[in-house]
């Protein structure tokens, strides 16, 4: 039977777009003496773009209209568009680090388990640390079964390398690093198999958690708290290197239990990084996710509280899984995701690489939360909640790095808004060049508002606020305000030729991945396409230039890619269920003609309710159905920046001649 196409009606898109970078949080901006004067209705905070009247004392809100008195001197208003306020001192005490002496945790919490044996082949005659394990297996082996190959091998030199010796060598190396470049950092090792293995800095008795220790979430965090802070590498780095490469590969995979140790052995100081190395499902203790039976909502759960938890802390923690293998990333990556780390799958030759880039991109804040404030005829849009329509919106950032960033959608309040059909079965479609797209566009069924009914704001300057809070690297709670006015226009040609390319891509890149991840695969692709056709009109447009279209053609070639995964998993719902499944629908198993049907009432009714817990239901199933590839694209560009997205994409065809450890790792 073939699937019924029908239209979806997707918010044409617009250059309403802010992003923000926290780089500048790594040094404060005009510093405020006195307490922030703060609106009692919209939060806004007096700024210098706002109207006093100095008789009577009074300051009338500049986003609310709000009157808000006043008792302050006139030279406690600000006078610059960005101030920091402080609002809590670091405390001193005698842990306090000296100013710019990083004494931050490191702690390495890779796998052991069996999987780990698991060799990649290398051209060339290498000697590896480590290999006495390998050694040993052989001795197991008879002579003339330890060295078959294929015809096509013969005469050929090729060395055979576990996951574990690449993780071996690129831990090694980066204490190396560290111990020359950050001597004061100090750096522990957790390992994990079927039970968890505590080496600390190497210098320390080895703690093994194991048993019904594993399933108790209580008795880990009272172990990870309760562990002696490792010393500083520039001690330990010998000691800590020697007990890196006596590891053995062997057991399951207790992930969740040496996460929970390792967390909380960080949060002894804020800023400090988590790296968990896996190559395989997380199968004993909390958080299991292998066994046929799990409840994924149970370890859904568990792995979202860890990640709220650490983000607290200010905790940082990477996920790195092993190319080849299915580890549940969509899961993991939550873990980087709300803890401001970085997700990635990776060739195990590539492991020392992927190590140094994210000890390369230190915490530069920690508790970070920003509120974004609009004038009150402007609403900020959410892909979440359409029907919301606050003039403020604020977004837990948590911990932040020199690249983090963050984007805000706004459109100005009105009765009417444009809208385009497009069909659901042309979503399942693959996209047409955008040119054409760009001209279906222009004659499709929109609903317009006229020039005469805007509103009074239209063509003026309009005030907008951002405020972060955040705590900075020496424990001091700050509030950075920055109130600009903006020039506004209601001529789409204007906005769409003078757009900034890289803030609509990074936009979208994030808006998408996010709607993806939470199962809203019609939305995703949909939002893509309408800001695709934007920026196509915008970079091939009379003022544009060759760079404009090279960075649209580099921008959306990476979106295409996430698209594309969206699609293919649509495909497979048609293949599953005979349709596209839009986003609205319960799942399959609740579908009947009257769970489709909505009541006519506009008060929630119990058919309703039923419905909205099936839908929930059918997304996160669709969430949690996601290989690792996908989750690891999505992860990856919920957190990507401008300069990411439109770095040019790296051509792929040299790629596996280029592979090779670190030299570190061969015996001298």
């Amino acid at each position: 039977m073939r699937p019924v196409s029908s239209k979806r009606r997707f918010q044409r898109a617009h250059t309403n777009v802010v992003s923000v970078n926290f780089s500048s949080l790594q040094a404060p901006g005009n510093m405020h003496a006195g307490e922030p004067v703060i609106c009692s209705k919209c939060s806004a905070i007096l700024s210098h773009i706002s109207c006093i009247d100095n008789e009577k004392k009074v300051w009338k809100c500049e986003f609310c209209e709000e009157l808000i008195p006043l008792d302050i001197e006139p030279e406690e208003v600000p006078t610059t568009e960005d101030v920091t306020y402080l609002l809590e001192p670091a405390m001193t005490t005698a842990a306090s680090t000296m100013s710019g002496l990083d004494q931050s945790l490191v702690i390495f919490c890779v796998d052991t388990s069996g999987s780990m044996c698991v060799t990649t082949e290398i051209s060339g005659s290498i000697k590896l640390r480590g290999t006495s394990q390998l050694k040993r297996l052989h001795s197991f082996i008879e002579a003339d079964e330890i060295d078959q190959r294929l015809p096509s091998q013969l005469g050929h030199s090729v060395t055979y390398i576990s996951r574990l010796q690449a993780m071996q060598a690129a831990v090694d190396h980066q204490l190396g690093e560290m111990a020359k470049n950050h001597p004061n950092r100090r750096v522990a090792l957790i390992t994990f198999n079927n039970e968890v293995t505590i080496v600390g800095d190497g210098t320390q008795r080895e703690v093994i958690i194991s048993g019904d220790k594993l399933t108790n979430e209580d008795m880990l965090i009272k172990i990870g708290t309760e562990l002696s802070l490792p010393q500083a590498i520039k001690s330990s780095r010998h000691i800590l290197g020697e007990k890196v490469y006596n590891l053995e590969e062997g057991g399951a995979t207790a992930l969740g239990p040496a996460l929970i140790i390792a967390t909380n052995l960080a949060a002894h100081h804020p800023g400090s990084k988590v790296i968990l190395c896996t190559d395989g499902k997380a199968n004993v203790g909390l958080g299991k996710l292998e066994e046929e039976n799990t409840d994924e909502q149970t370890a859904f759960d568990f792995y979202t509280k860890a990640a709220e938890h650490a983000s607290a802390k200010g905790v940082t923690i990477s996920v790195i899984t092993i190319q080849g293998t299915d580890c549940k990333l969509v899961q993991l990556g939550t873990l980087a995701d709300k803890t401001g780390g970085q997700v990635n799958i990776v060739d195990p030759l590539k492991l020392t690489e992927e190590f140094g880039n994210i000890l390369a991109d230190p915490i530069i804040a920690t508790r970070v939360k920003a509120k974004f404030i609009l004038h009150n005829d402007l609403y900020v849009v959410d892909e979440n909640d359409p029907n919301s329509q606050l003039s403020r919106s604020e977004y837990n950032a948590g911990n932040v790095r020199c690249s983090s960033t963050i984007t805000f959608e706004f459109a100005k309040r009105s009765k009417k808004k444009k809208v385009t059909n497009v069909s659901e079965e042309n979503l399942t479609e693959k996209n047409e060049t955008a040119e054409n797209e760009t001209a279906s566009e222009q004659v499709s069924n929109e609903t317009t508002t006229s020039k005469s009914n805007e509103s009074s704001l239209t063509n003026h300057d309009l005030p907008f606020q951002l405020q972060i809070e955040y705590v900075d690297i020496e424990g001091n709670k700050a509030l950075r305000v920055l109130t600009r006015k903006m020039p506004s226009t209601t001529d789409r040609k204007i906005t769409e030729d003078n757009a900034n390319l890289e803030v609509l891509g990074t936009h979208v890149a994030k808006k998408s991945a996010d709607l993806a991840l939470k199962g809203h695969f019609s939305k995703s692709r949909g939002l893509a396409l309408m800001n695709q056709r934007l920026a196509w009109r915008s970079s091939h447009s009379e003022s544009s230039s060759t760079l404009d279209r090279a960075k649209y053609k580099t921008i959306y070639s990476r979106i295409q890619s996430m698209e594309n995964f969206v699609q293919r998993k649509q495909m497979q719902e048609i293949s599953a269920f005979g349709r596209t499944r839009s986003d609205s629908e319960p799942s399959d198993e609740e579908t009947s003609p009257t769970h489709l049907a909505l009541p006519s009432s506009s008060s929630t009714s119990p058919s309703q309710k039923k419905q909205k817990r099936s839908v929930k239901k059918k997304l996160l199933e669709r969430c949690l159905q996601m290989d690792d590839g996908m989750a690891n694209m999505m992860y990856r560009l919920r957190s990507v920046d401008a300069s990411e997205l439109s770095a040019p994409i790296p051509d792929r065809s040299s790629s596996k001649s280029s592979k090779s450890l670190d030299e570190n790792s061969k015996r001298k």
